[in-house]
């Protein structure tokens, strides 16, 4: 009996040593869900891109053709092209999902916050390259925090985690995608002020040292605030050598990135000072080429925000 154990003993062990030195099984991407061994490499500068999509799919909020909005936004985004999309106001998931699906093809792949949770609410997405965004993770920010949950109007801050693998290179990126508390009152700016000590600290705390980027609608500028004009709510991170706003160039006359509103900068994009190294200057702009895919866009079919893309040589 003990030497009919050893030999069973001997054979699979021959046969684990023997599929050790064979081909490795390919697994097809369509078989899992998140494929990081079977993927295009690319040699490229990588852009990244945030808009507030304006209550995507809302048949009660939006106030247009909900399919003429969907089709606008399609072409919006095959026309800006990007790697990494931060889309703020998604209310349809499933339609947001059916246009990412149709329209970018199996190269990308998206994250939509399940929060807030109360019906026609506004959530916020990630859509990625998968061949350049592995290992990919996301969560809320500060989702345990009851003054944050106040501060953002439910809508936490949303984390993807990755690595970019792009250049034959890999580094690790946290981006954070907010969409702060709207309006020109009191109380939505002190909101916003509160807002941004909580974030900084917490980032301050537990990303010291990491590669972050925070982008999407902070609702005010980085040259004053809305409110009055009034200091803007950012300015702690304004301040700190560790953060670079590379969206504040943009914030002067002449610039605008909502439609309606004239020489107001609230769509941000800001970097830490560990991703300089990357940042292509002067990149950052507020897209309102979108005009070329979509003529009318500034007759709200689409949104009444423009995107704001950035480069990034990694």
């Amino acid at each position: 009996m003990k030497q009919y154990f050893f030999f069973i003993l001997f054979v699979f062990f021959a046969a684990a040593c023997n599929k050790v030195t064979t081909e490795p099984t390919v697994v097809k991407p369509s078989a899992i869900k998140e494929d990081t061994s079977n993927l295009k490499n690319y040699n490229k500068d990588i852009t990244i891109v945030n808009w507030n999509i304006e209550w995507f799919g809302s048949s009660s909020m939006f106030g247009g053709n909900l399919d003429v909005q969907e089709a606008n936004a399609a072409k919006v985004l095959k026309y800006l092209n990007a790697d990494l999309y931060g889309i703020c106001e998604v209310v349809d998931t499933a339609r947001f999902g059916k246009m990412i699906r149709n329209n970018l093809g199996d190269e990308f792949r998206y994250k939509i916050s399940f929060y807030p949770t109360s019906v026609g609410s506004q959530k916020l997405a990630f859509v990625y390259n998968r061949n350049i965004f592995r290992n990919v993770k996301v969560r809320p920010f500060l989702g345990l925090s009851a003054n944050a949950y106040n501060y953002f109007a439910q809508r936490f801050p949303f984390l993807l985690s990755a690595d970019v693998v792009v250049n034959g290179k890999r580094n690790v990126v946290n981006y954070f995608l907010i969409h702060a508390k709207a309006n020109a009152d009191f109380e939505s700016y002190n909101r916003r002020v509160n807002s941004s000590i909580e974030m900084k600290d917490s980032l301050d705390r537990y990303f010291s040292g990491q590669n972050v980027m925070i982008i999407g609608d902070y609702n005010d500028k980085f040259n004053g605030s809305i409110y009055q004009n009034r200091a803007t709510p950012y300015q702690n991170f304004l301040a700190d050598a560790n953060y670079n706003a590379i969206t504040l160039p943009l914030n002067t006359d002449g610039f605008q990135s909502t439609i309606n509103y004239s020489n107001s900068v609230i769509d941000q994009q800001m970097i830490s000072a560990g991703m300089n190294k990357w940042f292509v200057t002067s990149s950052a702009k507020i897209r309102t080429d979108v005009a070329n895919p979509v003529p009318e866009y500034t007759t709200g079919t689409t949104s009444d925000h423009y995107p704001v893309s950035s480069t990034f040589r990694f």
